[in-house]
């Protein structure tokens, strides 16, 4: 059984000072609380890494986790019924590494992996990361110390993409809007799901939808459904991999999910339901051609 380190709040008080050495004195404090901050938020983070026969990639993504400016709290990665060498991997893995936690499940698709995570994650915030993706190494120090600054509850920021088009390496910038809402969330979906964090000790545990694509925006619309926002963090912490395997290349039935959502989780009606597809689908090609966040 593997042993967390338990986290907890440290409340911080500053009395008031009146002496000419005030100003010397506020920024000294300041500068210490500096460092104070950003070891306050060490082990805030689970991370949930869904994997379906991904073995090459294992080692690379917790390491990309692993070597973090900011210690996370836990890793866990659900191996969603691999049929490769994945589950020995991992075992080798988890013993490797403390904080790695790693559930070996029959194949049910990329929601319900996730789903598992969600359910059994600890941490402060929830993080995504798939096994072909990767974070750079200040990540989590940037996007959470800009939501505890904040107070936001919910965030994303820019990415790469990198992937082999005709045998040729292309790396891509995504540059999204500041700031989103659900209004914005229902004609489409911006966000990169390995960018995401949000705060489940605030909003509580949400589950992704039962569909096999396009459940991660899903997720985003039943968070944002309340009124919540996200907003989006300083500078390009992740690398989106966007193979041939990937889920995100099966786009045509991907279209059918996405109206299965406006249906279903946005309860809208049918002929509403086919125009926000539509919409869906046309800022989906314009992003992917560069038309738009770019």
């Amino acid at each position: 059984m593997m042993t967390r380190v338990d986290y907890h709040y440290v409340a911080r008080d500053m009395n008031n000072t009146t002496s000419s050495a005030a100003a010397i004195a506020e920024t000294a404090v300041a500068a210490a609380a500096a460092i104070l901050d950003i070891s306050s938020l060490s082990h805030l983070v689970s991370v949930i890494t869904p994997a379906y026969n991904e073995a090459p990639c294992l080692r690379r993504v917790v390491e990309s986790v692993a070597s973090q400016t900011v210690p996370v709290y836990e890793h866990i990665i659900i191996n969603d019924g691999s049929h490769d060498n994945s589950e020995e991997i991992l075992q080798e893995l988890e013993a490797e590494y403390p904080h790695l936690i790693v559930i070996n499940k029959k194949r049910g698709g990329a929601a319900a992996a996730r789903n598992v995570g969600i359910e059994l994650a600890k941490g402060r915030y929830i993080a995504f990361l798939d096994a072909d993706d990767l974070w750079f190494s200040h990540k989590v120090e940037n996007q959470i110390s800009f939501m505890e600054k904040h107070h936001y509850l919910f965030s994303y920021g820019d990415y790469d993409e990198t992937g082999k088009h005709f045998n040729k390496v292309r790396i891509k910038k995504y540059v999204l809007p500041p700031k989103v809402g659900h209004k914005q969330l229902l004609h489409g979906c911006p966000i990169g799901c390995l960018t995401v964090a949000y705060n489940q000790e605030k909003l509580g545990k949400h589950y992704l939808p039962n569909v096999k694509s396009g459940h991660d925006w899903g997720l985003w619309l039943e968070i944002t459904r309340s009124g919540v926002c996200a907003y989006k963090y300083p500078g390009v912490e992740a690398e989106y991999t966007n193979g041939r395997f990937s889920l995100s290349s099966r786009k045509f039935k991907k279209v059918k999910n996405i109206y299965r959502l406006y249906r279903t989780s946005e309860k809208l009606s049918a002929p509403r339901s086919v125009f926000e597809t539509f919409l869906h689908v046309t800022m989906a090609v314009a992003k992917k051609i560069r038309l738009i966040y770019k």
